[in-house]
């Protein structure tokens, strides 16, 4: 850490850049999005109690990428900010206290409008997207944080557009639960600039409160898009409500249709002659029995008005029509056509699985079983692939010793001669219960066959039988290389084991050589990068890492200096020489 700031802010500004950074990366993950990498920064504007021998804008980190030439024309752009601000011609009758805030509130929200339009550029070059928070007066600066997220990441999930929403005059919502998520950090950001000295204490965000009042400000958006008026119902409580009912000791299963009732693409099979108000859930928990995949509840924000279906002809594209699939107690997804916009399970709202990339698929299967021909290893791509089509839950295992432990559990499943699979006969086969084997050749030997093995710890509760069963049977085999490839009835792929992607040797020694050398002051990259893969370090590696942390988390620190406790590597058991390339 360096001894002096020049873009000096307050004392502890470094401290609060590398927690938001840290907090955003740990929260996004805790959503789905494993492979993010924000970058944080804050932008310090001068207020009129400092004196000119301040620097008018400062940025921290000021070593960093974004260079103070961003903010050139801030004066002219923030005069117009505040010149065309909405509040401009708001006038609040009988209420001093919101006119006395007024002109404070516009010129807080003009700072953070430009500071936005003036990391345009920087984004577009950049292939990255700048979330700003509210600026906040900290020791005589405006500060502005900022959470930049690679495009790269942003285009892998959905986002709603807002041309289509009926009611363009009301209050703008969140397009994607990333978006509303992102919104929540900067808010709590802002609430921690407010408090005494910011970033002098660790910055811990309660997460799951967090991420449930991003779900919950997301889904209003549905409700904003089918609708004339502002909608009162939260639709994310409602449908958690609805998913943790029984009735007649049935979980909840079914499907619903969100969308104006008089949308012409609605086809009503049954119409109630009075609506019944969602917000009576047992009764909705009730008629949602009679839905199916082919019969849907018809709602709105308030009402459910019958049970039909769609033309087959609609257009998704037009986003005033969205389907809820309750697939599970406590577990339901909405969706926009083939988008998952959100999914919430035991009211942890999360984003959906992202597919698995085709180029990790292989070189898995050639580590594996490298004695498999490239097309070989390219028809059981497609045999994977073709599992994403089906409207059921299938699972398909990859056995070097397929034909042994088929005819070990003959007795639990139909063995059959060793038969090429394709994608068209798998779809027929993996109808009944059970699992398909194949060897790594792609020949199948069994079908619908009920797995055995053990209970491990990698088995949990909060997946299902099929999930379970896959783990158990896969872990069970010491000798013999196996991969189980889960398919699940709301649409995600699991592949028991982990598929990880390879790792270069000279990358693990170089980064162990940088942390041998770091300090304390510029060890975070490499510590992150380690923690980060500590998968791929073998035990002598294990041992020269811990001892470089030992030694930096041990040295001296500066008063009021952070350090995050890194929890020491061990050899992770399903490590091998397999995963290592030159």
């Amino acid at each position: 850490m360096k001894k002096t700031i020049t873009y000096f802010m307050w004392g502890y500004q470094e401290h609060f850049n590398f927690s938001l950074r840290y907090e955003t990366k740990s929260i996004l993950n805790s959503i789905g999005i494993d492979d993010v990498e924000p970058e944080t920064f804050l932008v310090g504007i001068r207020s009129s109690v400092l004196s000119n021998n301040h620097f008018p804008i400062c940025i921290e980190p000021e070593d960093g990428k974004w260079v103070l030439s961003l903010f050139d024309n801030f004066s002219i752009i923030l005069q117009s900010e505040t010149d065309n601000h909405p509040l401009k011609n708001i006038f609040y009758s009988n209420d001093e206290e919101s006119m006395r805030e007024k002109p404070e509130r516009i010129h807080r929200e003009a700072i953070s409008s430009t500071v936005k339009k003036l990391l345009t550029i920087y984004d577009q070059s950049n292939d990255v997207k700048s979330f700003v928070g509210l600026s906040t007066l900290v020791e005589g600066y405006y500060v502005v944080p900022v959470i930049q997220i690679s495009q790269k990441i942003l285009s892998k999930y959905p986002l709603l557009n807002t041309r289509r929403f009926k009611n363009d005059d009301l209050f703008l919502r969140h397009l994607n639960f990333i978006e509303a998520t992102i919104s929540q950090i900067l808010n709590k950001a802002t609430n921690y600039l407010n408090s005494k000295n910011p970033g002098r204490g660790y910055w811990e965000l309660n997460r799951k409160e967090l991420t449930k009042n991003a779900a919950y400000n997301f889904m209003y958006t549905p409700g904003l898009a089918i609708e004339k008026n502002y909608p009162y119902v939260n639709l994310f409580e409602t449908f958690n409500l609805i998913s943790s009912l029984f009735y007649e000791g049935v979980h909840s299963i079914g499907k619903v249709i969100l969308a104006d009732p008089e949308h012409l693409s609605i086809i009503f099979l049954i119409e109630f002659k009075e609506p019944i108000s969602i917000q009576n859930s047992r009764w909705v928990r009730k008629v949602l029995e009679m839905s199916s995949n082919d019969l849907s509840l018809i709602i709105d924000n308030e009402n459910i008005y019958g049970l039909g279906q769609l033309y087959n002809d609609y257009d998704f594209s037009d986003q005033k029509i969205f389907i809820i699939n309750f697939l599970d107690h406590y577990y339901w997804q909405i969706t926009c056509g083939d988008k998952v916009l959100l999914q919430s399970k035991y009211n942890e709202p999360k984003l959906p699985t992202t597919p698995i990339k085709d180029e990790l698929i292989l070189s898995n299967l050639r580590r594996l079983y490298p004695y498999t021909t490239e097309e070989e290893q390219k028809n059981i791509l497609n045999l994977i692939h073709s599992l994403t089509t089906f409207n059921h839950g299938s699972m398909l295992v990859i056995a070097e010793d397929a034909n042994d432990e088929v005819n070990r559990l003959s007795t639990l499943g139909t063995p059959i001669f060793p038969t090429l699979m394709t994608p068209e006969l798998l779809k027929q086969v993996s109808g009944i219960d059970g699992t398909v084997i194949i060897d790594p050749k792609g020949y199948c030997f069994g079908i619908g066959i009920i797995l055995d093995g053990e209970a491990n710890v990698r088995c949990t509760p909060s997946r299902g039988s099929r999930y379970n069963s896959g783990v158990r049977y896969v872990y069970s085999s010491q000798e013999h290389k196996r991969l189980a490839i889960i398919y699940s009835e709301d649409k995600t792929i699991d592949i028991v084991p982990k598929l990880r992607p390879l790792m270069s040797k000279r990358l693990i020694e170089s980064n162990i050589t940088q942390l041998d050398a770091a300090t304390l002051e510029n060890y975070h990259k490499t510590r992150t990068w380690v923690d980060d893969n500590r998968f791929y370090f073998n035990a002598n590696q294990c041992l020269r890492v811990n001892a470089a942390l030992d030694r930096i988390e041990s040295s001296v620190k500066e008063v009021g200096q952070i350090v995050i406790k890194t929890s020491r590597l061990t050899p992770h058991i399903e490590m091998d020489e397999s995963y290592l390339t030159d």
